[in-house]
């Protein structure tokens, strides 16, 4: 069973730091020093457990009534099981009780149709971000009619 928790102390914290680690620094090359920022601080982070184990984290910055979407990493072998959806529909969650407009992200390009079918559309060019190809994505809020 796959539970999204949002991060309440240090101890979930540092979890989400080591997925982060793993996938971006150790699988993909993004350089260690780059890979934490100014805007940790300010984020709402959540960690996904696969049956108890730490399999996923991403993390939402809300800023001036917007929200980016942003280190969404679901650990290798864990991959393929829905953890990733469940990730970003509790980030969008997330923003959404805190009243966003609009939700943006920036996607690797290989991960681009994930993205697709949890709403979001491409917005402009590719462009190259920790040595890697991405495009921006957009999503905005249901609204009730």
């Amino acid at each position: 069973m796959v539970v999204v928790k949002r991060v309440t102390d240090s101890s979930m914290y540092d979890t989400a730091c080591r997925i982060r680690f793993e996938v971006f620094v150790h699988e993909q090359g993004v350089p260690a020093e780059i890979e934490m920022d100014e805007y940790d601080a300010l984020a709402e982070h959540v960690v996904a457990f696969h049956d108890g184990k730490p399999a996923g984290c991403g993390r939402v910055v809300i800023l001036d009534g917007n929200a980016k979407i942003g280190r969404v990493a679901v650990i290798k072998s864990e991959r393929g099981k829905g953890i990733g959806r469940k990730i970003c529909e509790e980030l969008i969650k997330i923003g959404s009780e805190k009243g966003v407009n609009e939700f943006v992200l920036h996607s690797q390009l290989a991960v681009v149709n994930f993205y697709k079918k949890l709403g979001f559309e491409t917005v402009g060019g590719i462009f190259t971000e920790a040595g890697i190809e991405h495009v921006k994505m957009l999503k905005k809020p249901v609204t009730a009619t």
